[in-house]
Order: structure tokens, then C-alpha cells, then sequence
């Protein structure tokens, strides 16, 4: 029997004024509470409340008790909390997994974290998502992209925005397309997803006015990076995010174009955790960190500021594999034909 539990319960009872209502209050059954109080009842070889039809009533060994049950709790709770300001000073191996594509982007603000917290020790190790193997060896993932099933605590930081950008090298030579649709005569890089669907299907609203651009891939690849370093040397046209290849472009090295679209379906960045995990000092340390430089990212878009979370588009939540452009023409094709069959 947990005793501490079943005095919590017992304080809650009087409180409440009956078993159901202390139920609602803990967010359990009320069973849980009339058991584990009979427990202590038992325990004790006493009875400590009377039930009648409408109400209860502390008998006179529960009037007794109830006053070191509050007493204890206090205690307990005043321990907790000194505990708390003991442990704010955060200390100790701290172990972060990052995707990829974070890592850049992440990377020169480390510096500044270690600085704040000398007595932190960072562990960084590169995981794909919630779900993979190495995720369950981290206190703290950060993630680009939907969430699906997962048993950690997830806190949505911010929302990707999709830039179509080039080389001012390949725009020169190529010239610069004024209208999403004219993307198919340009040599356009696709990422591959890490379960390999082909992202060659780019999609674009201004007002009222939806495009879905299919492109002839010159050049695939799920490593981003790798595809970002090509477009960089004038490879093609290459579709990124903003929050985490700022740097690009405010160096001039890629340059954006249809600014007057909105490219659709950027995936948001999360961060999360195992439950519990927060009330480690280096876990909200980081989590308080990370979520500062997207807020700080956020801020700093020209006029547009923060935007609204991206819903997951049908792809990612069916796991398609292959080009997306494909999936287009199977879902357009007439019922009965040897591509729908």
C-alpha cells in the first residue's frame, strides 16, 4: 500500500466532501480512492470516516488522524520544493538528439548554452525521429516534422515556413521563374524522406489560387545538407526552410523567389521528452533554451512573424514511398485502369 498516496486521499475526501468528488479532483476512479482508504483502514485497525447515504463523517480516530496526515503532507511538500531550488543549479550529462538538418542551425548557439550552464555536459547525438531506436537513449530530441504515436512529452516551437531558392550563379544563368508553374523547365533538387518518399511535388497558394507544381527531379538525395551545399554551387532550384537556413540567406548565397507565395506543407519543430524528465534541472535547462532561439527566429521573419502550425499532409500520415508525383497520377487515374488497378 502506498501510504503517502492513501493520506493524500484521505485529506482530499474531508475536502471534497465524498468519494466521488476527491476522484474528479486526482483524476482517478472513485473505487481507487474507497480502496486505497480502506487500506489504511485496515492498516491501522481502525475506521476512520463513516459512510452514510448522502454524506461522510470523520469518526473520532479519524479527527485524530486527519491533522497528522495534513502535517505530513505539508512536510513532504515543503522537502519537495527545498529539493527544487537545490537542484535549479543544472548539472551533469545532458544527452540531445538532433536531425540533421538541426544541427547547423543549432550549432552556434551551444556556446552560449555551456556558458550559461558550466556544470552541463552535452551529449549530441544525430536521431531521425520519436520513434527510432536511438531516440529512447535521449532526455531531449529535437524534431522537424509531424508528430505521430509517441509516448514522449512533445511542445510544438515553432513553424517552418518553405523557401524556393537558388544560387544568384544559377538565376543568372538560368533566369529567375515568375510563376510557380515555370519551376518544370528548371533543374530542381528533391529531398528524399527518411522512409523514402521523393518531395517533387511542390505546392504554392497566393489568395485563392492553389498550384500543385510536379518537377523532373535533376537531383535527389535525403541528406539536405548534402542538396544545400550543390544548390549553393548553382546545382538548381532547391525548396528550404526558413528558420533553419537563415544563414544562406542573409549571406547571399541562395536567393529566394516567389516571395509572394505560399509554399505549403513546411513542417513544424517540436521538442520533447520522456514524461517526468522535466523536472531534471539539465532537461528544462534545455528545453527553456531551444524554444528561446525559435521564439528569438520567429521574431526576426520581416513583417510576417510568427505563422500558423501546418496540419500533416496526407503523405506523411500514410507513409507514401516514392515520388509524390506519382502518387498525383495514381490518384487521378480512371477507375479500372492498369495504373489504378
Amino acid at each position: 500500500m502506498d501510504r503517502l498516496r492513501a493520506m493524500e486521499y484521505m485529506v482530499r475526501v474531508v475536502e471534497a466532501g465524498s468519494f466521488a468528488a476527491a476522484a474528479r479532483e486526482l483524476d482517478v476512479s472513485p473505487s481507487a480512492v474507497t480502496q486505497l482508504i480502506g487500506a489504511l483502514e485496515r492498516h491501522l485497525g481502525v475506521q476512520l470516516l463513516r459512510r452514510h447515504s448522502r454524506h461522510l463523517s470523520l469518526t473520532p480516530d479519524g479527527e485524530l488522524f486527519l491533522p497528522a496526515c495534513a502535517s505530513a503532507l505539508a512536510e513532504l511538500g515543503a522537502a519537495k520544493a527545498r529539493l527544487s531550488v537545490n537542484s535549479s543549479r543544472a548539472s551533469g550529462k545532458l544527452i540531445v538528439g538532433v536531425g540533421r538538418t538541426l544541427t547547423p542551425p543549432i550549432a552556434p548557439f551551444l556556446p552560449d548554452f555551456l556558458a550559461r550552464h558550466p556544470g552541463i555536459t552535452l551529449d549530441l547525438r544525430v536521431v531521425r525521429s520519436p520513434n527510432a531506436s536511438a531516440a529512447a537513449l535521449v532526455d531531449v530530441l529535437v524534431f522537424t516534422g509531424w508528430l505521430k504515436d509517441t509516448d514522449l512529452v512533445a511542445k510544438a516551437i515553432a513553424q517552418n515556413r518553405f523557401v524556393t531558392c537558388a544560387a544568384p550563379a544559377y538565376w543568372q544563368a538560368s533566369g529567375r521563374p515568375r510563376d510557380p508553374d515555370e519551376l518544370r523547365r528548371h533543374a530542381c533538387l528533391a529531398y528524399r524522406s527518411q522512409w523514402g518518399a521523393v518531395l517533387d511535388v511542390w505546392r504554392y497558394r497566393r489568395g485563392n489560387d492553389v498550384r500543385n507544381v510536379a518537377l523532373e527531379a535533376r537531383m535527389v538525395s535525403e541528406d539536405l545538407n548534402l542538396m544545400i551545399t550543390a544548390a549553393v554551387q548553382g546545382a538548381g532550384v532547391i525548396r528550404v526552410t526558413d528558420l533553419l537556413n537563415r544563414r544562406f540567406f542573409e549571406q547571399g548565397l541562395l536567393e529566394p523567389v516567389f516571395t509572394d507565395w505560399e509554399a505549403l506543407e513546411a513542417p513544424p519543430i517540436h521538442v520533447l521528452y520522456r514524461r517526468g524528465a522535466r523536472q531534471s534541472a539539465r532537461v528544462r535547462a534545455f528545453v527553456e533554451f531551444v524554444t528561446g532561439i525559435f521564439a528569438d527566429l520567429e521574431a526576426s521573419r520581416a513583417s510576417t512573424g510568427r505563422i500558423t502550425s501546418v496540419p500533416m499532409p496526407p503523405w506523411y500520415r500514410n507513409l507514401w514511398v516514392g515520388p509524390l508525383s506519382r502518387r498525383i497520377r495514381a490518384r487521378a487515374e480512371p477507375a479500372g485502369s492498369e495504373a489504378g488497378s
